[in-house]
């Protein structure tokens, strides 16, 4: 059953208290990707669009234009959600909660849903391009698979993009996507590699 976005507003606001617009908007974003990522459905029926600041969601933004931080949500009701909606967006409050506004826009800018939907768009120029949800649903899906599929997802990317991996970066991945060894200690290791001369 979609939700209301309107109720999804209020439940954050209801659990968080007080933010700021833009971090209302990215727990927002949050909500329908993994709620499109476990239950391949929307959360709600409204779009998403890719804003050169961030993600978007226009009937929220109606509502709050001129605002910095909003408090509560009367337009919504917190008990509105359904009980699959609930869990996902109590998962997104404990895993995105605590991420300013400003953060979480950067997070999702350099995610791929939204960078496609901004793709051949100078990031000073306005846009209201929505994010594809099909989109979406596969990008935070794969965010959840296996670390061998994780590797071979990045792979087959990179193929795209006409990169190639040798078998010691195949390792490094492998590593990254096991845990084995922090990706920060890896993108440091690579940095150092071709600095050399």
């Amino acid at each position: 059953m979609a939700q209301n976005v309107d109720d999804v507003a209020a439940f954050l606001l209801d659990r968080l208290g007080v933010m700021r617009t833009t971090r209302l908007q990215g727990l927002v974003y949050y909500a329908q990707a993994w709620h499109l990522a476990d239950h391949g459905e929307r959360m709600f029926g409204a779009d998403i669009e890719a804003w050169r600041h961030g993600p978007m969601v226009r009937p929220l933004y109606e509502r709050h234009r001129r605002q910095r931080e909003v408090g509560e949500w009367p337009a919504g009701n917190p008990r509105g959600l359904g009980e699959r909606a609930r869990e996902v967006v109590e998962w997104v409050i404990r895993f995105y909660g605590a991420i300013s506004g400003d953060e979480l826009s950067r997070i999702v800018r350099v995610e791929l849903p939204w960078q496609r939907a901004r793709k051949g768009r100078v990031f000073a120029r306005r846009s209201a391009k929505v994010i594809d949800p099909a989109e979406m649903a596969g990008y935070y899906r794969r965010l959840c698979s296996s670390p061998e599929v994780a590797v071979s997802v990045a792979v087959g990317s990179a193929r795209l993009e006409g990169h190639e991996f040798g078998p010691h970066m195949l390792d490094r991945l492998r590593d990254a996507a096991t845990g084995t060894r922090a990706a920060d200690e890896i993108i440091g290791e690579m940095i150092a590699l071709y600095r050399k001369p």
